[in-house]
C-alpha cells in the first residue's frame, strides 16, 4: 500500500511539472547516482571503455554521466507516464509511418516485436492511443516481473491503461502463443545479461548472454520480425519507428534454425549504438550488459553455454593471474591455469610473478605449450612493484585471479583495478579487496592437496573439466645423474639431516654407476658444500647449488634419471618434467603437498615426523636403488 502511495504521489507531482524542471531534476539526480554509487558508476564507464576501445577513459566518463542521467529519465517517465493527459502524450509521442505500414503488411500474419532498453522504451505503452488500428489486434507485452507485489500490481493496471497485455515471464509464454496463433503481436524487451537462460552471443565485440525467446517463438510461428526503436527527441519525447529486421537468407530454409534472431538482434542494435552519440546514451549502459560467466559461480562454466559466437570476432577477455612465492606452489598451480585457458579459450591470460620465477614461466609458455599469453615480472616489495602495478592497470585486465594469501596481492588487486575480482580463501583470511571468493570449507583442508583445493575452487565457479595434471615432456636425453635436493627454501625442519644425505651417498656410491648432482638454491649452498666436502676430489660428487636460475635448473633436472629430495619446489618441478622422483617427508604432510603429476612418485615419511632424523639412510637407499632399477 504505501510503496504504490509513493508511485502515483511522484507520478503525479512528475506529470505535471513543466519539462525544464524535469530536465533540471534528471540532470541532478542523475549526477548524484552517478558519483554516489561507484560500483554502478565503474560497471558504466567500463562498459563504454569495453565497448568502444578507441575512446579515452575521460570520454566514456562523460558517456557515462549523460547514461545516467538518461537512466533517470526512464524511471520518471515510467511512474508519470500513468498520469500524463492523452493531449499531452499525443504531443510528446510522435509516430512514423513504418509503424502503420508495419501494421498493414503483417495484418494476418503473427508478428514479433523486439525492443531494446531506451530510456523513452515506455512509449510502448501508449501506441494503442496513438495508432488505433492496434486496438484491432491482440498485443502481449512480456517483461520481468518485480519482486515486490504492490509494485507488480502498479506496473501491471498503468501499463495496460491502453489496452496493452502484461505478459510475464514464464507464466506468460504460454499466452503469447496464444496470442501469436491467432495472428497477434507480441512484444519482447531484450538485453545482453540473460544469463544461464540465454544463449551467449557477440554484442560489440564481447561475450554476452540474450534470450533464445525470439528464436524458439519464430521457429514455431514463422512471423515477420521488427525492431521497435523509441528516439528520443527531447525530455519525455520521441519518435517511434519500426524496421523490419534483415535475417540471414537461409533462416526460412531451416527449421530448426535457432540463432539468426538473436544474432539479427545484436547486429541492429549494435549499429544503433554506432550510429551517433546521443542513441547511444539513450541505452541504458548501467546494467552490466557483458555479466557473462564473471559471476562467483559461473565465471568457469563458459564451455557448459549454448553459444553461437565466432571467437574470432570477439574481443580477448584479459585474466590476471597472480602466481605465489614459492615455486613448488607455483607448479602445483599450473593445473587451475590449465584449467582458466579451458574455460576461456579466446582470453588473454597474464601471469604476475616474481622476477626471478618470470625466465622459467615464459620458457614453460614457449617450449612447453603453457597456455598463457604473456608474463608480467612484478618485484615483491618497494616503490618499482606499485609503479608497475600502475603500469599494468592500463592493460584493462577484466579478471583478476588469486590463490594464495597475501595482503599485498590484495592491494595489487585494488590497484590493477579489474572488473571482477576472484581468490580462494581460508578460514580465518580475509580478502578486503577482492569482491568475489571461494571460501575453503572442505571436511578437512588442513590434509587436503594443494591441488585439490584450487580443484575445489574451480568447482565452485563452475568448472566441470578433469583437474589436468599431465606432466610434460622435455625431449631432453637423460644421463645416469641422480639429482639430490638437501635443502628447503622456506622450512629448515624440513631438511634431512646433513649426516643422512652423506651416509646415503656413501651407501650408494659403490652399488650404483651415477653421478649425484646436489641442486639448491643460493641459501642451499653451505649445506651441499658441507656434503661434498665428505668427499672430495670425486668426480661422481657434482655441487650445482646457487649455480643455477630456475631454467638452467629445469634442463639439469630433465638430465636426471632420478630425483630426490625433501619436501621442496625442485622436487615439484622434477614431477612436472616426468622424472622419477622420491620425496622425503618429515613434519609436513604429503597428504598436502606431495607432488601431484602424473609421473612417478614415490613418498617415504619418517616414523617420527616430528624427528625428520628418524627416517634411517639405508632406507632411503634401499627405495633409491629400487626406482633406479625400475627407470
Amino acid at each position: 500500500m504505501f510503496t504504490s502511495w509513493i508511485l502515483n504521489s511522484v507520478g503525479w507531482l512528475v506529470a505535471h511539472l513543466p519539462l525544464p524542471i524535469i530536465s533540471l531534476i534528471c540532470s541532478v539526480v542523475g549526477r548524484l547516482f552517478f558519483f554516489a554509487f561507484r560500483r554502478r558508476r565503474k560497471i558504466t564507464i567500463e562498459n563504454f571503455l569495453g565497448a568502444f576501445p578507441g575512446k579515452t577513459r575521460r570520454e566514456c566518463k562523460k558517456l557515462a554521466l549523460q547514461s545516467s542521467i538518461r537512466m533517470v529519465e526512464l524511471g520518471l517517465l515510467a511512474v508519470a507516464m500513468p498520469f500524463l493527459s492523452e493531449e499531452k502524450i499525443r504531443r510528446a509521442f510522435t509516430i512514423d509511418v513504418s509503424i502503420r505500414q508495419c501494421l498493414e503488411a503483417t495484418k494476418n500474419q503473427p508478428t514479433l516485436i523486439l525492443l531494446p532498453h531506451f530510456s523513452q522504451m515506455e512509449a510502448m505503452t501508449v501506441l494503442p492511443l496513438l495508432v488505433p488500428e492496434l486496438k484491432e489486434r491482440e498485443i502481449g507485452v512480456i517483461y520481468r516481473p518485480f519482486k515486490n507485489k504492490s509494485l507488480e500490481a502498479w506496473i501491471r493496471k498503468t501499463r495496460g491503461r491502453f489496452g496493452l497485455q502484461l505478459l510475464a515471464r514464464h507464466q506468460g509464454l504460454r499466452e503469447a502463443r496464444k496470442i501469436l496463433k491467432h495472428k497477434g503481436i507480441v512484444v519482447i524487451l531484450f538485453d545482453q545479461n540473460a544469463c544461464g537462460s540465454g544463449v551467449l552471443c557477440d554484442f560489440l565485440g564481447h561475450l554476452a548472454s540474450t534470450t533464445h525467446l525470439p528464436d524458439a517463438l519464430y521457429r514455431q510461428f514463422r512471423g515477420p520480425v521488427y525492431m521497435l526503436f523509441p528516439k528520443r527527441t527531447g525530455v519525455f519525447q520521441a519518435h517511434c519507428t519500426v524496421e523490419r529486421l534483415a535475417l540471414n537468407p537461409e533462416i526460412g530454409d531451416q527449421r530448426y534454425n535457432t540463432d539468426g534472431i538473436t544474432t539479427a538482434m545484436n547486429a541492429w542494435l549494435e549499429k544503433k549504438l554506432l550510429s551517433d552519440t546521443a542513441t547511444c546514451c539513450d541505452w541504458l549502459w548501467v546494467h552490466n550488459r557483458w555479466n557473462v560467466c564473471n559471476q562467483l559461480n559461473d565465471w568457469l562454466s563458459l564451455p557448459q553455454y549454448p553459444s553461437i559466437v565466432d571467437p574470432s570476432k570477439l574481443r580477448p577477455t584479459k585474466i590476471f593471474l597472480y602466481m605465489p612465492n614459492w615455486l613448488g606452489d607455483v607448479v602445483m598451480l599450473l593445473p587451475l591455469v590449465r584449467a582458466v585457458r579451458y574455460a576461456h579459450p579466446t582470453a588473454e591470460i597474464s601471469l604476475v610473478a616474481q622476477p626471478h620465477f618470470a625466465p622459467f614461466l615464459e620458457l614453460l609458455r614457449e617450449q612447453y605449450g603453457l597456455p598463457v599469453n604473456q608474463v608480467l615480472s612484478l618485484p615483491k616489495r618497494g616503490v618499482i612493484h606499485y609503479k608497475l602495478l600502475w603500469q599494468f592497470r592500463a592493460l584493462a585486465p577484466d579478471i583478476c585471479l588469486r590463490m594464495y594469501n597475501s595482503l599485498r596481492g590484495d592491494i595489487g588487486a585494488l590497484i590493477l583495478g579489474a572488473r571482477h575480482t576472484f581468490a580462494l580463501r581460508f578460514p580465518k583470511k580475509k580478502c578486503p579487496f577482492f569482491c568475489n571468493y571461494v571460501l575453503m570449507t572442505l571436511p578437512n583442508p588442513e590434509h587436503s592437496h594443494q591441488m585439490e583445493d584450487h580443484l575445489y575452487f574451480a568447482r565452485r565457479m563452475g568448472y566441470t573439466g578433469i583437474c589436468n595434471r599431465t606432466a610434460i615432456k622435455t625431449g631432453i636425453p637423460q644421463r645416469n645423474d641422480i639429482g639430490l635436493i638437501c635443502g628447503s627454501a622456506n622450512h629448515s625442519p624440513k631438511r634431512w639431516p646433513v649426516e643422512h644425505w652423506v651416509a646415503l651417498i656413501q651407501e650408494l656410491l659403490p652399488q650404483i654407476d651415477a653421478r649425484f648432482v646436489l641442486f639448491g638454491g643460493k641459501q642451499d649452498v653451505l649445506i651441499t658444500q658441507a656434503i661434498k666436502e665428505r668427499f672430495p676430489n670425486n668426480p661422481r660428487i657434482v655441487d650445482r647449488a646457487g649455480k643455477t636460475d630456475l631454467c638452467m635448473f629445469l634442463d639439469e633436472l630433465a638430465h636426471c634419471r632420478l630425483v630426490v629430495g625433501n619436501d621442496t619446489g625442485g622436487v615439484h618441478l622434477a614431477n612436472f618434467i616426468s622424472i622419477p622422483t622420491l620425496v622425503l617427508f618429515g613434519p609436513t604432510s604429503p597428504e598436502k603437498t606431495r607432488p601431484g603429476y602424473d609421473a612417478p612418485v614415490t613418498i617415504l615419511r619418517a616414523p617420527d615426523p616430528e624427528h625428520f632424523e628418524s627416517l634411517r639412510p639405508p632406507v632411503v637407499a634401499a627405495s633409491v636403488r629400487e626406482i633406479f632399477k625400475n627407470y
